[in-house]
């Protein structure tokens, strides 16, 4: 007989947190090892105790968020499971991103949700194709900036260029930046041309979103 996986169910109420637990007792695949409220250190606590390998958490506004991000940053391989997540991008995004491993729509049928579950304890998940195509935008991104972060890392501006890097940025002109300076305009035009090669970029507007991507910039208070 395979091994089951088990799971601890957290919320709030006590009767969704049974019915839930009755639901799952019929799971050949599943073992539900307790159940715990939200409030205060409750859950934290209950993964200590009980070791599950799943944490199916039902949406609760930003504490779930928060209580995400705690689960999976002390417990490492824990999976965390939001039920009742509004099917949107952006908060799915939002979830995945605070560590949940999977979500249960809000409009979900029972089959869905332990269908779902089932998927997480094989280690799968499922995703809308539109909610799936937006994380792969959003996970280009967070690259793209990483790649950015690390090569900034190698390229050291002086004071002066990322002062001229900063006005660029502010929407100032060659000439603008000049006699804000105190310099001749080509002399502005020799940093800008200097940090250009310095970034491998072409366009002073690329080197300004690079700048912000790379944490160069800081606004101005």
């Amino acid at each position: 007989m395979a091994t089951r996986v088990r799971v601890l169910i957290i919320d709030d109420n006590r009767v969704v947190r049974d019915a839930l637990a009755d639901l799952l007792a019929s799971e050949p695949s599943i073992e539900v090892v307790g159940t715990s409220p939200l409030s205060n250190d409750s859950p934290l606590g209950a993964i200590e105790s009980r070791r599950p390998e799943i944490a199916l958490l039902r949406q609760c506004g930003s504490r779930t968020l928060e209580l995400t991000h705690a689960i999976t940053r002390r417990f490492s391989g824990l999976r965390v499971v939001i039920l009742g997540l509004e099917e949107t991008p952006e908060k799915v995004t939002e979830a995945i991103e605070s560590g949940a491993i999977g979500y249960v729509p809000e409009d979900a049928s029972i089959d869905e949700f332990r269908e779902t579950l089932r998927l997480v304890a094989r280690g799968e998940t499922r995703l809308a194709p539109r909610i799936a195509a937006t994380l792969a935008v959003r996970l280009a991104a967070l690259a793209s900036t990483r790649r950015a972060t690390d090569q900034a890392k190698k390229v050291k501006l002086t004071p002066r260029e990322t002062e001229i890097l900063g006005l660029v940025a502010e929407g100032m002109t060659n000439k603008e930046i000049a006699a804000q300076l105190h310099v001749e305009e080509q002399t502005v035009k020799n940093h800008i041309h200097n940090i250009l090669e310095r970034l491998n970029l072409r366009r002073r507007n690329q080197a300004v979103q690079y700048a912000w991507e790379a944490g160069m910039l800081r606004k101005r208070a």
